[in-house]
């Protein structure tokens, strides 16, 4: 059996059903295929930026908004900070039905949606283009012969591994161990707590609330997942058993984020990738949903008008600047490894929380009271106005770029 289309989506996360949804609405035959059978618990913290909003190509309905998160708290265990300005702002949902939500959007514009459906094989034409992608549905070959690929199948990419495309460097993927919980104390239950310390090597956990006694907990760790279930049991067992001490484990929530870029390039032929195939989430948290959902319209727009040369130029006029954020943020994390492990925890809360890495090597030179002084001045601080005034430059010169 084969079927021509003008767009192939794989993948049915965020970017995909986002990229499915917009070439569909530009006439384009579109069909997504998506190896799960039903999406339901998705790994993920499911947390979105509320700052992201205004640059979505669509509205978020409120049903699907379930808890709302006015800040970060930042803690090593004995110091802590905390964060409330425009940027920290967030929502909670539920990804399997945020997910489903995203799906059936592009189903209702025109997209064809294949569940059940894995990539097995890519075959080129000529070494210039991809024309036929073999698809296995329910024991069934399926051969679909597409116009354009848009890649969006996460940071383990089969579309990528099956064209060599792949370059692993070390910590390239950030692992996570995470757990929904109910029956939580939540101290903070619409703030976000982020804690560093050495429960776990390069780490950091969390407790993201989803209402007044339910949050997804969890470790992450860019050395790899050995131990991390250990790690976890000591998060919880010791650093915030208060507030777990009732809590029991509902959904696993474990899972892979993107950390350091596996391909070289996001076109390739006449292929696109996206979403965290990508690496197009912005660190240090790993926020990739509304990220995935904006570059995955954008890669729909430019499959269905067959000029996919624009891909990057667009992705870059919006999101150039937190990428490359996102890249120095990575470098300065890695380059503090062998400080002395209080004032590594410290300059870790600093990065999180202001995200300023040219102070990073001046901190290093600190001692411990030092950096205290200067984390509690820089929280205090912060200039609201001056936040919202960069925000709002920012805003419009996105806007300027949308592609509806």
């Amino acid at each position: 059996m084969s079927i021509e289309c003008d767009v192939l989506v794989v993948g049915g996360g965020p970017a995909g059903s986002s990229a499915a949804r917009a070439a569909s609405i530009q006439g384009a035959k579109t069909i997504l295929v998506e190896k799960q059978k039903i999406i339901t618990n998705v790994p993920c913290a499911e947390g979105i930026g509320s700052y992201l909003f205004p640059f979505l190509p669509f509205k978020i309905p409120k049903d699907q908004l379930i808890w709302n998160i006015n800040g970060i708290l930042f803690s090593d265990g004995e110091t802590q900070i905390i964060q409330k300005n425009h940027f920290y702002k967030a929502w909670s949902i539920n990804r399997g039905k945020f997910d489903n939500f995203l799906l059936q959007m592009a189903k209702k514009n025109g997209s064809k949606i294949m569940m059940n459906s894995e990539l097995t094989d890519l075959k080129m034409f000529d070494n210039k283009k991809v024309n036929k992608a073999y698809i296995t549905n329910d024991k069934k070959q399926i051969i679909i012969e597409p116009e354009i690929i848009i890649a969006a199948d996460g940071v383990e990419s089969t579309v990528a591994k099956k064209l060599g495309l792949i370059k692993e460097t070390e910590d390239s993927i950030g692992h996570v161990v995470s757990w929904e919980m109910k029956n939580v104390d939540n101290i903070y239950p619409h703030l976000e707590q982020m804690f560093f310390g050495n429960f776990a090597p390069r780490a950091y956990a969390y407790v993201f609330p989803k209402s007044k006694n339910t949050a997804n907990i969890g470790v992450g760790s860019t050395k790899g997942d050995e131990n991390l279930d250990k790690y976890f049991e000591i998060f919880t067992n010791e650093i915030i058993k208060n507030q777990v001490k009732n809590a029991v484990k509902t959904i696993n929530r474990s899972g892979k984020a993107p950390i350091k870029k596996r391909i070289d390039n996001i076109r390739y032929k006449n292929i696109i990738f996206t979403g965290d195939s990508a690496n197009q989430n912005f660190k240090p948290y790993e926020e990739g949903i509304l990220p995935s959902i904006i570059c995955g319209d954008i890669a729909g727009n430019i499959a269905a008008k067959k000029d996919i040369s624009r891909y990057e130029k667009i992705v870059n006029k919006k999101f150039k600047n937190q990428f490359n954020q996102s890249n120095k943020i990575i470098k300065k994390m890695y380059s503090i490894d062998k400080i002395d492990d209080k004032k590594r925890d410290l300059i870790m809360m600093y990065l999180y929380a202001f995200m300023e890495t040219e102070e990073i090597d001046k901190l290093s030179k600190k001692n411990v009271e030092e950096i205290k002084e200067i984390l509690f001045k820089k929280s205090r601080h912060v200039n609201s106005f001056i936040t919202m005034f960069l925000y709002l430059l920012w805003y419009f010169k996105v806007l300027a770029t949308r592609c509806d």
